[in-house]
């Protein structure tokens, strides 16, 4: 009797070590030290559909947007001074690429997920950050993924994964859409905008706290939306 209980014993504190030390996958997200987008088109639009858009600008520029190095670039990005009098614009759209140069090192309650400069990414993959790892995070190119479902042991997009993408309901914006090298995004001004004698100001603030997700399963790292408030002063 004694060794049947012993052998139970044993057999129970074993498969708890085991139970107790199998790490479990956890997400997060974190803010970045460089997130940096390219900027391709910004219109300035009189409805959210932006059915007669004013092209304010229309050129390639790289912006860090993280708040230690501003929105002042991309307030600068154009000219204000042809925007036409008699319309009151309400929202203002922009176009950027889907490729990103991250610099982030994110931590979970299970694990740290560093960007490892593997540019690995594309519009199906995830980026595959370095886990645990004691080395500094570097910058990397990352993608906007495709929408659908991916798969947290490899960050590829397959059906039923659990990590969902999904560009329906954004936080910031007003309206997303992704495709093709580009993302859209519409939003709205802090308050309407109809041109006076002076030309105005473009003040844009970015919070980019959770701007970068983790899955720490085999640290795949994904884009998020930052908070973006824009006004016209």
């Amino acid at each position: 009797m004694v060794i049947n209980i012993m052998k139970k014993f044993f057999f129970i504190f074993v498969f708890s070590l085991f139970v107790f030390e199998k790490s479990s996958a956890a997400t997060g997200e974190g803010q970045p030290t460089q997130y940096q987008v390219t900027m391709k088109k910004v219109e300035l639009c009189t409805d959210l559909a932006c059915t007669s858009p004013y092209v304010l600008g229309e050129k390639d520029m790289e912006a860090d947007i993280v708040p230690t190095e501003g929105g002042t670039n991309v307030g600068n990005y154009a000219p204000t001074t042809g925007i036409p009098p008699g319309k009151v614009f309400t929202h203002l759209r922009v176009t950027i690429s889907r490729t990103f140069t991250v610099t982030a090192n994110i931590s979970t309650s299970g694990a740290s997920c560093k960007t490892d400069g593997g540019n690995n990414a594309t519009a199906t993959q995830m980026t595959l950050g370095l886990k645990n790892g004691l080395a500094a995070a570097v910058p990397e190119t990352m993608f906007l993924n495709d929408e659908g479902e991916y798969n947290p042991a490899n960050g590829t997009k397959a059906g039923g994964g659990a990590l969902d993408v999904d560009y329906s309901d954004p936080s910031s914006a007003k309206a997303m859409t992704v495709s093709g090298d580009t993302a859209v995004m519409t939003y709205e001004l802090v308050s309407p905008y109809q041109k006076t004698l002076r030309a105005p100001i473009i003040k844009v603030k970015f919070n980019t706290a959770t701007a970068i997700g983790v899955d720490d399963t085999a640290c795949a790292m994904f884009i998020n939306e930052p908070t973006v408030t824009i006004a016209l002063d």
